[in-house]
């Protein structure tokens, strides 16, 4: 890992070598010794999405409802069904509304109607897995201006917002924290990843522990963020959501999205960027609330 010492953590936003004061319930913020030691808020945001993405894939990837969430595109995997897809169309259409239009066809007002109401219906006969459908999101996800936008929304939209809540909540701000706290935003939701932020931080304090090592926090965040996803007794009733089901997954019972195991595959994701040696442990410069 790059970084110096592993630093113990006193419950503030802090990065290697700095111990703040416990914080406000509300959560910490950056101070001007961890700001003087922090890389470029932009170089530190890019190289966050760049190893978040490496999960998601390019600007022009398609899930193609693999995972029961319908069309899931680009650099982040917006999908269909959460309505993140419908979120970033909308920013696509409103930057260039008529290549917008050029790009999906004479159908795109209802393409954006569906996608904004976070259904899986078909548009114009034809669900958005499939051809014409396929194609248009490919020429999307290669076209400057779109994935110009992509990026643009990867860094101010509600999943970065949410890591950056989640930041302030654990109260570390690392590149390897916010890699964690993004790939989780990203995977679990925005307001998943703070609230299981709280639910950690919490669980320290109520053990008397207000100054842990942060790879132990950070760990800690990591092994418990799927926990939802396993149970030691067979399940009693569904998944809450539709396109989840409980299989029996050697000794105990996973959900399942698709041909996906969501313990196992979350738990090797999270822990992958706890102990990615080339992930910075350095100090990070957090943006104000009006990030965009």
């Amino acid at each position: 890992m790059k970084g110096a010492s592993a630093p113990l953590l006193l419950f503030g936003v802090v990065g290697v070598g700095t111990v703040l004061a416990l914080a406000a319930a509300g959560g910490g913020s950056p101070v001007a010794g961890a700001q003087r030691a922090a890389r470029t808020t932009m170089d530190w945001m890019d190289r966050v999405i760049a190893r978040v993405s490496r999960h998601e894939g390019r600007h022009d990837s398609l899930n193609l409802n693999a995972d029961g969430a319908g069309l899931s595109f680009g650099i982040i995997q917006w999908a269909q069904k959460p309505g993140s897809l419908g979120v970033l169309l909308a920013e696509m259409q409103r930057t260039d509304p008529e290549r917008f239009a050029r790009t999906f066809g004479p159908d795109w007002r209802a393409l954006l109607e569906v996608t904004r109401a976070a259904s899986l219906a078909p548009v114009s006969g034809s669900v958005l897995w499939s051809e014409p459908w396929v194609s248009r999101f490919k020429a999307a996800g290669r076209d400057p201006v779109f994935v110009a936008v992509q990026k643009r929304l990867a860094k101010a939209g509600e999943h970065f917002v949410g890591a950056l809540d989640a930041a302030r909540e654990l109260g570390v701000a690392t590149e390897r924290s916010l890699a964690l706290l993004y790939d989780t935003s990203v995977q679990q939701g925005p307001r998943f990843a703070k609230r299981h932020a709280q639910r950690v931080r919490e669980r320290f304090v109520a053990a008397g522990r207000t100054r842990v090592p942060v790879q132990e926090l950070l760990t800690a965040y990591a092994q418990t963020a799927p926990a939802h996803f396993r149970r030691t007794t067979p399940p009693t009733e569904p998944y809450p959501s539709s396109h989840i089901e409980w299989r029996r997954t050697g000794d105990a019972w996973h959900a399942w999205a698709g041909r996906f195991d969501l313990y196992t595959g979350i738990l090797r994701r999270r822990m992958g960027i706890v102990n990615d040696p080339e992930l910075s442990d350095a100090p990070v410069a957090l943006p104000g609330p009006g990030l965009a």
